[in-house]
């Protein structure tokens, strides 16, 4: 029993760790809010290093929060376990589909190299995002990761008591401006807020699972 509480809390602190990294990518540079694939690729080649630099810092961020949202679904029990293992299991499949995603965006600026953008390119780069392949990666991405996953989740969780609702509220408000915002400065907001909301549901998961849902209940016990 020892030894599950101490892997729960390094799930929790790995968590934990992926909502602090999912702030840095913006603070290294604009998003890249071109919709013509010519002038995304030519932007790539014209400045790589950023656009690589938050592939990289992602897909840690995939890999550091992947098992904290396996321990919420493993501890989970009784009231809102129905919501919260189904979150989790779409939440989960959306972080897989965003790992691939994010291996595209790196792989578009080793196809963009050092220009000029040729139409030989840009026809390379269409067809990869368009391959079968792909597609299940940016289904998962989009929709499970991007937009539905972690709200799914976090509500099951408020339901179950282990997080209060107003974290579980900015959770999805930060979810909805970084997808609704995406090319825009909204994004970068919506990011910042989602990681430091993620970085505290990861801080739940760390703590003892009875004094988590005795936080919870006093938050809601408060009067508006």
């Amino acid at each position: 029993m020892e030894t599950l509480r101490r892997r729960t809390r390094l799930a929790g602190w790995s968590m934990m760790a992926g909502g602090l990294a999912m702030t840095v990518p913006s603070f290294l540079g604009p998003p890249n809010g071109a919709d013509d694939t010519r002038q995304r690729l030519a932007d790539l080649a014209t400045n790589p290093t950023p656009p690589v630099a938050k592939s990289l810092v992602f897909q840690a961020v995939v890999l550091l929060i992947l098992p904290g949202v396996a321990a919420i679904v493993g501890r989970t029990v009784g009231r809102g376990s129905a919501t919260v293992i189904s979150g989790g299991v779409v939440y989960g499949a959306g972080l897989v589909g965003a790992f691939g995603f994010l291996l595209m965006n790196g792989i578009e600026v080793a196809v963009a190299g050092n220009g000029p953008v040729s139409a030989t390119v840009v026809d390379a780069a269409d067809r990869m995002a368009s391959s079968p392949a792909a597609i299940p990666a940016l289904v998962l991405a989009l929709l499970c990761f991007h937009l539905v996953g972690l709200p799914w989740l976090t509500f099951g969780m408020v339901r179950a008591r282990q997080i209060p609702w107003w974290l579980a509220t900015a959770c999805t408000i930060g979810t909805g401006f970084a997808f609704f915002g995406s090319g825009t400065k909204l994004e970068a907001v919506g990011w910042i807020v989602l990681g430091l909301a993620i970085a505290a549901v990861g801080s739940t998961v760390a703590r003892p699972a009875a004094l988590t849902r005795r936080a919870s209940a006093a938050a809601e016990a408060q009067p508006a």
